[in-house]
């Protein structure tokens, strides 16, 4: 007779992801794998532990139930759309190691844009105004798109209508030009989850607003205009809190809720970009974790140790694990993909180890993993795949993996071709992946 499963260990998992990181493959061949796991194809513990999917479970907390199915139909040939709301996947399950306990898994999705929302939730408006213009526009990548802004708001008589279209036309060229900190995060993604980016290519910003609407439209500013301009100011300050109160914190407040945490990067676009790139979406890590303080105090590792013989986590008691995944490993020889993972850990590890030495209790390990496995490499130093709007498969160069990050480089230098991803067509199969098990298992085990 088997024993009965007494105790609940429950993995609560946001899923962030950086610029184009495949965040939507990702959670849809996790949730695959969970519902038909192979233990051949995905090894977990000591390589013979077998997940098996229990039941689906209705999201909670408001959200809505991430769209496995239209994911997993649309993933085969083809990326999928970007996902711009929030969604959640929630199910229970069953691990062969686990004796007396049932696993419960959340997948949390966390659109990429509204990242750079997230220091809203703790900073006033005047603190956000000189967190942006003093620190991040004073990188060189933003610095010089940023003076046109500048000189436009400090002309003497200028209103609020002149300085939130300089404001939006300093967004649409950061956006243009890979820049990831575009806040208010509405002018990339409204509130409804309609996504601007393919008009800001083509240079309209009509329909991209710096707040909830058009008319609740605010932009930073610096400490002599809001010291000159008390009026215009306190519209632009009770504006910007409205919008806090409204995107900012609750989404704060959701990544906190979590006990775990994946964060998605992608080097290969990052490297395909520029030096800018890379500046933003490491001050953005760097934000993220000054906000969320991951990490448990002496009465967490307590009730941790008290429940540690039955597996897993009880409950929600802050982020204490924490994954740094370098995806789409396939876009890169089998002999580089080592160096995905030195290149997040060295991006990274500075960010968390502070974090780690203030608290009694937070695992973070950094991997490399491709999702879906999509390509090859072959004999003649290629690789091969199905590459987006062709016909069948190509061979194709790619650039070598710098060891470490460069000093400078610019758009071009690397070159990382996208490559349809190929899950099977029998979606009883979860795909073929690369170093997917590694991340699973850990996300999936007790905490250590």
């Amino acid at each position: 007779m088997r024993p009965p499963k007494l105790f609940r260990s429950k993995h609560y998992v946001a899923v962030v992801g950086l610029y184009r990181s495949g965040k939507t493959v990702f959670i849809t061949s996790f949730i695959n794998h969970v519902l038909h796991h192979r233990p051949a194809d995905l090894k977990l513990g000591n390589g013979g532990v077998q997940l098996t999917f229990d039941e689906e479970l209705r999201p909670v907390n408001g959200f809505i139930r991430f769209p496995y199915e239209k994911y997993r139909c649309e993933n085969n040939g083809r990326w999928p759309l970007k996902t711009n709301l929030l969604y959640q996947y929630r199910c229970s399950f069953f691990r062969s190691d686990w004796t007396w306990t049932k696993g419960q898994l959340a997948l949390i999705d966390i659109p990429g844009e509204r990242l750079a929302d997230i220091p809203m939730s703790k900073l006033s408006f005047a603190q956000w105004s000189d967190w942006l213009l003093e620190r991040v526009f004073q990188d060189q990548h933003y610095r010089n798109l940023s003076q046109i802004f500048l000189s436009a708001i400090n002309r003497d008589g200028v209103g609020e209508s002149e300085i939130t279209l300089a404001y939006r036309r300093l967004l649409a060229e950061l956006y243009k030009s890979y820049r990831p900190v575009i806040t208010p995060s509405t002018f990339l993604l409204n509130d409804e989850g309609e996504f601007s980016g393919a008009a800001l290519i083509r240079g309209d910003i009509s329909g991209s607003f710096v707040g909830l609407n058009e008319d609740e439209q605010f932009a930073p500013l610096p400490a002599n205009v809001r010291q000159k301009d008390m009026a215009l100011t306190n519209g632009f300050a009770s504006r910007y809190e409205k919008y806090r109160r409204k995107l900012a914190v609750p989404l704060t407040r959701t990544i906190s809720r979590c006990n775990e945490l994946a964060i998605l990067i992608d080097p290969t676009t990052l490297l395909a970009a520029n030096t800018g790139m890379y500046n933003g979406n490491r001050a953005l890590l760097d934000q993220l974790f000054q906000i969320l303080s991951p990490g448990k105090g002496i009465f967490g590792v307590g009730m941790d140790l008290l429940r540690k013989s039955f597996g897993g986590h009880w409950g929600q008691s802050g982020i204490s694990k924490i994954a740094i995944v370098a995806t789409k490993a396939d876009k890169v020889h089998d002999s580089q993909r080592d160096k995905l993972t030195e290149l997040v850990k060295d991006m990274a590890e500075g960010v968390v180890n502070k974090f780690k030495l203030k608290s009694m209790q937070l695992d973070c390990k950094f991997f490399g993993c491709a999702a879906v496995k999509s390509t090859t490499s072959v004999s003649n130093g290629q690789l091969r795949g199905h590459l987006p709007g062709e016909e069948g498969f190509a061979e194709y160069e790619v650039s070598e993996l710098p060891s470490k990050w460069p000093g400078k480089w610019h758009e071009g230098e690397f070159v990382f071709p996208d490559v349809a991803p190929a899950f099977p067509e029998n979606d009883a199969i979860p795909p073929d992946h690369l170093g997917m098990d590694d991340v699973v298992d850990f996300l999936l085990s007790p905490q250590t």
